[in-house]
C-alpha cells in the first residue's frame, strides 16, 4: 500500500456487472462518506473509449491480451462451471480488472476477482452470489458438487480476505453451501446505511394530511421494468381497487412501466378499471427517477407498498428515512429493517411459500411463481392493516415516528462507510503482514490509463444514473441508451448482446454494434438524429444543404430535388449513398410546452414528448392525441402557444371537479391536478390559500398531461437556474417562473 492511503479497485463499470446492478445505491454511502485514507478507482467508460478510439497503440495493447486470454479460456471444457463462469467474465472485462489501479478489489452481489491481489466482497442475498450460474427465482441448484466447488476455490483463496453482509440468513447460507472452516473464518457481518442525503429534512409528522392518504409503489431500486410482478405490483392494483370500492379517498402513486394488459389479467388485476383510474386516484409515472426525485414522492406519502417475493434493502431503508410506513411481505431478510406494528407492516405468507427449505442443502433458495392462495392472503392483509391505520389515526402517526427515528438511528450511511472501511483496512494490514507488500500479477500499462478513472467528484453522477442500460431516445436513425453516467448511441437497431456493452467490444469481436460514449446528450452533437455518418461536415454536404434550404420555400421543386438528389446518389455521384446528408425528418426544438417540434421534409409538426417516435405516416392519419403542423417553425410555435393559451382557461370555465394536491414541495413547488391537466405552482407558505390554488394570484408556472411531464419541466428549469432566495411564496416569484418556461 502506498502512502498512507488504501486505494481500492472497483470495477463495476465493466460489462460483466451490467445485470448486477453496478453502481447500486446499497452501496453508496460507501462512497459519499468513504474515509479520508480510503482512495477508490473505477473506470469512466467515456474516458475509457475516447483513449481506445484515439490511441491506437494503446488499444492494440489491451486487444492482444485480450485474445491471448479468451484462447486460455477456449480449452476449458464446453459445459463445465469453470468455463460458463468465464463465458460471462470475458476477457477484455478481466483484463481492464487486473490493470485497474488498486491495492484491493471490491465487489458485490457476485463474485468476479481478478484473482491477481486481495479482494473483498458484500452481499445481500445468497442466490445472486452464484450468478450466473444459478438465478433468484429457480428454486433448484445444478451441479451442485462442482457449483460448490467452484465457489469454494473463489472465497477458500488466500486473495480473498473478507465476505460481509447484512442479512445474518445469508452468511448462514453461504458458511452451509460452502461447508469450509477457511471461508467460515472470513464471513463478517456488517452495517447497511444511506447517504446523508437520503435522509428527510422535515420533521415527523410533516406528511400532508391523512384525509387524503397517498400510497407509492417502485418496481425496483434500479426501475427495472421485469420485477413489476416480482416487487408485487399487480398485488398493489387489486388493494388499490378495494380501497377505492370501500368508499375511500386516496392516491396512488406509481413509478413504474406497466406490463402487458395480458399479463395483468392473468394475475387477476381488471385492467379496465385500472385505465379509467390513472389521472384520477393513480399517478403513474413510467420514466426513469433520479434519487433526489424517488426522496420527493417518498416525502410525500404516507405509505410505502412493497409486497414483494424478494428483499428490496434500499427501498425499505430509503421510505423509513421519510418517515413513510413500509408495507412488506415476510422474506428473508426483511426483519433486519422492519418490526411488525412497530417501525411498519409486515404481510405475512410469502416466506413459506417463496422460500420453501432445502432438505438436501439446509439452504433457503427462493421459489417464484404465481400462488392465487398468497396473493388473496397478501391483498387481505394489505387492505385490512391499511384501513385500520386509516381509521385510527394516532396508530399511523405513531408508527410513522418510529420509522422516522429508527431510519436515523440504524441506517446511518456515516456509521456504515466507517465500519465496513475500517474493517477492510484491518483485513489488508493482516494480509501484508502475512505476505508481504506489491503483489501485482498485471504487466499492462497501467499507467496508460491512469487519467480515465472517475474523479473524486463524479460518484455520485454514476449513482443517479441507470445501473443497467434504459432506453432514452430512439428514432429511426439509431438509438441512445444512459447507463453508468454515459449516454451511449448506437447506430440503427441491432441486436445488443451483454458484452456488447463493452468498450473494448468493437475492437476484440466481430459483428459488435459500433457505439459512441458521451457524457451528455449534448456530446453526442446530434448523431441520433442522422443515419451512418450523417454527422461528418464537407464541401459536398454544405452544398447540399444550402440549396435545400433555399428550395424548401417551393414544395413542389423541393421534392423533385430530392428526387434527383436520391437516384444521384444511388448511382454513386456523390460517393455517400449511405450517408444522405439532409435527413428527412429532423427534431428541431425539444420540449417547448411539453411538444417536441420535428421536421419532415418541408413540413414541421409538434406532438407531446410523451408520444414516443415520430411518425409522419402517423401525423397524417391523426394518430396523435394532439399534433400541430405548419410549414416553418414559427408558425408551429404559434399555434403551441395559442393553444396553451386557451388550455389555461379550462381549470375556470371547463372543468368542475375541484383541484386536488398531487406532490408537495417538488423543488418548491405543489403539483396539482384539476380534470386531465397537471399544474405546478409555487408553494405557499400560507395552506390556507389552497382552495385558490389556480387562481390569478396563484398562477400555474408550468402545466402538462401528466405528472412526469411537470416534474421534467420543473427540473429543467432548475438545472438551468438554481433557485434563488426569491423563489418564495410571492407573486413576484410566480412571474419568475412564468418568464423562465417562455
Amino acid at each position: 500500500m502506498s502512502g498512507p492511503f488504501l486505494h481500492v479497485a472497483i470495477p463495476w463499470s465493466l460489462s460483466h456487472y451490467i445485470p448486477l446492478d453496478g453502481f447500486h445505491p446499497l452501496y453508496r454511502a460507501l462512497f459519499d462518506h468513504a474515509p479520508d485514507d480510503i482512495r477508490l478507482f473505477a473506470w469512466d467508460n467515456v474516458k475509457l473509449y475516447r483513449k481506445f478510439q484515439d490511441e491506437a497503440a494503446i488499444r492494440k495493447v489491451f486487444v492482444e491480451k485480450s485474445k491471448v486470454e479468451g484462447h486460455r479460456h477456449g480449452r476449458l471444457h464446453g459445459k463445465s462451471i469453470a468455463k460458463r463462469y468465464q463465458d460471462y467474465f470475458w476477457p477484455p472485462d478481466q483484463i481492464l480488472t487486473s490493470v485497474l489501479e488498486g491495492d484491493l478489489e471490491f465487489h458485490h452481489t457476485a463474485p468476479f476477482p481478478s484473482l491477481k491481489r486481495p479482494f473483498v466482497f458484500h452481499c445481500e442475498s445468497f442466490v445472486p452470489v452464484l450468478f450466473p450460474l444459478a438465478h433468484q427465482g429457480q428454486d433448484n441448484v445444478e451441479n451442485l458438487e462442482e457449483l460448490r466447488d467452484h465457489y469454494r476455490s473463489i472465497f477458500a483463496n488466500p486473495l480473498c480476505l473478507g465476505i460481509f453482509s447484512h442479512v445474518p440468513d445469508t452468511l448462514r447460507a453461504l458458511s452451509a453451501f460452502l461447508s469450509d472452516p477457511t471461508v467460515d473464518r472470513k464471513l463478517f457481518s456488517s452495517r447497511t446505511g444511506l447517504s446523508s442525503e437520503a435522509f428527510s429534512i422535515q420533521e415527523p409528522g410533516q406528511k400532508p394530511s391523512l384525509s387524503r392518504p397517498r400510497f407509492l409503489f417502485i418496481n425496483s431500486a434500479n426501475q427495472n421494468s421485469v420485477n413489476f410482478f416480482h416487487r408485487g405490483g399487480h398485488l398493489v392494483l387489486r388493494f388499490w381497487k378495494a380501497l377505492v370500492d370501500d368508499g375511500r379517498d386516496g392516491l396512488l402513486m406509481l413509478r413504474c412501466a406497466m406490463p402487458p394488459e395480458n399479463e395483468l389479467r392473468e394475475y387477476g388485476v381488471d385492467v379496465s378499471w385500472v385505465k379509467n383510474e390513472i389521472g384520477r386516484s393513480i399517478i403513474l409515472d413510467q420514466g426513469y427517477l433520479a434519487s433526489y426525485e424517488i426522496k420527493s414522492l417518498m416525502e410525500s406519502a404516507h405509505f410505502f407498498l412493497l409486497p414483494s417475493m424478494s428483499l428490496h434493502s434500499t427501498s425499505i431503508m430509503e421510505a423509513m428515512a421519510t418517515g413513510t410506513i413500509p408495507v412488506v411481505s415476510d422474506v428473508v431478510g426483511t426483519s433486519v429493517y422492519v418490526t411488525d406494528e412497530d417501525t411498519g407492516i409486515i404481510l405475512h405468507g410469502a416466506r413459506t411459500e417463496v422460500w420453501p427449505r432445502q432438505g438436501r442443502t439446509d439452504l433457503l433458495l427462493d421459489r417464484y411463481g404465481r400462488s392465487q392462495r398468497v396473493d388473496n392472503f397478501l391483498v387481505e392483509q394489505m387492505t385490512s392493516r391499511a384501513f385500520a391505520s386509516l381509521d385510527d389515526p394516532d396508530l399511523y402517526w405513531d408508527m410513522h415516528r418510529r420509522a422516522f427515528a429508527g431510519a436515523q438511528e440504524r441506517f446511518s450511511g456515516q456509521s456504515f462507510a466507517q465500519e465496513f472501511w475500517n474493517s477492510v483496512s484491518g483485513l489488508y494490514a493482516q494480509f501484508q503482514s502475512s505476505v508481504g507488500a506489491g503483489r501485482r500479477g498485471s504487466d499492462l500499462p497501467e499507467h496508460s490509463l491512469r487519467e480515465c478513472t472517475i474523479q473524486r467528484g463524479g460518484w455520485a453522477g454514476m449513482f443517479e444514473s441507470p445501473s443497467q442500460p434504459m432506453l432514452r431516445i430512439k428514432t429511426e436513425f439509431g438509438a441512445v441508451w444512459e447507463m453508468g453516467g454515459a449516454m451511449i448511441h448506437i447506430y440503427g437497431n441491432p441486436r445488443i448482446e451483454l458484452n456488447d456493452w463493452s468498450v473494448l467490444a468493437q475492437y476484440y469481436k466481430v459483428g459488435v454494434p459500433q457505439g459512441t460514449y458521451a457524457a451528455t446528450l449534448e456530446e453526442l452533437q446530434g448523431k441520433y438524429l442522422h443515419p451512418l455518418g450523417g454527422h461528418r461536415e464537407g464541401v459536398r454536404r454544405k452544398l447540399v444543404r444550402a440549396i435545400s434550404k433555399m428550395l424548401r420555400p417551393f414544395p413542389s421543386l423541393y421534392h423533385y430535388a430530392a428526387r434527383v438528389l436520391a437516384v444521384y446518389r444511388r448511382h454513386g455521384g456523390l460517393k455517400f449513398a449511405r450517408s444522405p446528408i439532409e435527413p428527412e425528418i429532423e427534431l428541431v426544438r425539444q420540449g417547448v410546452n411539453g411538444y417536441n417540434i420535428i421536421r419532415h421534409r418541408d413540413r414541421y409538426y409538434a406532438i407531446l414528448q410523451c408520444e414516443g417516435e415520430f411518425s409522419p405516416e402517423m401525423a397524417e392519419a391523426g394518430g396523435y392525441s394532439l399534433c400541430y403542423r405548419g410549414h416553418s417553425v414559427e408558425e408551429v410555435l404559434r399555434i403551441i402557444a395559442a393553444s396553451a393559451l386557451a388550455l389555461r382557461s379550462l381549470p375556470s370555465e371547463g372543468c368542475d371537479e375541484p383541484p386536488q394536491v398531487i406532490v408537495e414541495g417538488f423543488h418548491h413547488f405543489n403539483i396539482v391536478r384539476q380534470g386531465n391537466e397537471f399544474y405546478a405552482v409555487v408553494q405557499s407558505k400560507n395552506e390556507c390559500a389552497r382552495p385558490n390554488l389556480l387562481s390569478k394570484q396563484y398562477a400555474p408556472s408550468f402545466s402538462g398531461f401528466s405528472l412526469e411531464e411537470v416534474q421534467r419541466k420543473i427540473l429543467k428549469e432548475v438545472t438551468a437556474n438554481p433557485w434563488p432566495q426569491a423563489w418564495n411564496s410571492s407573486v413576484d416569484s410566480v412571474e419568475v417562473a412564468r418568464r423562465g418556461t417562455r
